[in-house]
Formats: structure tokens, C-alpha cells, sequence
């Protein structure tokens, strides 16, 4: 799998991810099914890279385990995306994990939903509530790895997710404001 090609995978997860948290976090009408299909293509996606890119495999388990551990899959078709990913990591070959990038990863995904969740509950306010909202931690730790260990990939990667995942976050507003008209 050649670098454009992850950041490709990725960058649709991060489609993928958002669009699945619009319809089911924001109430954006979509049919069903097609919220389903969304969902296990994340997960299938996912299982892709992670069997294919072994140096994102770390941050990509941390991740999902960041937010079975914070409860943030209490959906349908967000479970349906967790299934089958594990399914297709099965199918396709675990890879092999670097498990003090792991840890690390996992700490960082872990605190950027815990320090989220208090900023949406207002427990966290002013300038760090809008900055734990965007999760940054993880952004910057990728970064320090990256910069770190000279394995870009790891940032390119997180950052293409982002990209993603913001885009479609933007997107989604613009529909909830046509919604409301």
C-alpha cells in the first residue's frame, strides 16, 4: 500500500466516521441502511490499513479502544463499523504492534474524549473548552512520534483523518441549517 493510498483510506474513514455521527449524534435524515453501509465501510477501511500499514496499526487500535473504553460506540451503526473491522482484520491478518506506541496512543485518544466530554458538559471553560473540543492531543502526539521516530506516516495519517472528519463536520452544518429553515 503505497502512501497515497493510506492517506486516501484514511481521509474517507474520517468521511466515513463524521458522516455516521451526523445521522446518528445530530439527526441528519439519511435512510438507515445507507447509515449502515457507512459504518462498515469505516470498519472495513480500517482493517485495510491496519492490516496493511503496520505503522499505523498501533494508532489505529488505540483509537478504536479510546472510544469503546469511553463509551463514544453506543450506536448501531457505529458497533456495525467496530464488527467489521474486527471481522476483516481476521480475515485479511493482524498486524504486528509496536505496544509502547500503543500505550501511548491509547493514553492520548483516551484523554482527548474524557477532556472533550468535560468541555461539552461545561466542566472545562473558555480557551482550553474550544481547544479540547477539536481533541488536539492526539494531533500533537502523532506529531512528537513522528518527529520522533521520522515516521510521518503516523502524523500524515491522523492529520488525512482529520481532514476528513472536519470537512464533513462543515458539510453537516451547512445541511442542519438547511434543515432548520
Amino acid at each position: 500500500m503505497g502512501m497515497y493510498e493510506v492517506l486516501l483510506a484514511t481521509f474517507s474513514i474520517g468521511i466515513l466516521t463524521k458522516f455516521v455521527d451526523l445521522v446518528v449524534d445530530d439527526g441528519l435524515h439519511i435512510p438507515k441502511s445507507i447509515t449502515y453501509a457507512a459504518g462498515i465501510a469505516y470498519g472495513v477501511l480500517i482493517a485495510y490499513v491496519l492490516a496493511n500499514y503496520p505503522l499505523l496499526a498501533p494508532l489505529g487500535f488505540a483509537i478504536v479502544i479510546a472510544v469503546l473504553l469511553t463509551r463514544k460506540i453506543d450506536r448501531k451503526p457505529h458497533i456495525a463499523g467496530v464488527v467489521s473491522m474486527v471481522l476483516f482484520i481476521f480475515l485479511w491478518g493482524f498486524p504486528e504492534i509496536d505496544l509502547i506506541l500503543f500505550a501511548v496512543f491509547l493514553m492520548a485518544g483516551g484523554l482527548d474524549e474524557l477532556l472533550s466530554d468535560m468541555s461539552d458538559k461545561g466542566r472545562i471553560k473558555g480557551i482550553l473548552a474550544r481547544v479540547f473540543e477539536k481533541r488536539v492531543i492526539l494531533e500533537v502526539v502523532t506529531f512528537l512520534v513522528s518527529f520522533a521516530t521520522g515516521y510521518w506516516i503516523i502524523f500524515l495519517g491522523m492529520f488525512s483523518y482529520d481532514a476528513g472528519y472536519f470537512l464533513i463536520e462543515k458539510v453537516g452544518r451547512y445541511f442542519k441549517y438547511l434543515r432548520n429553515e
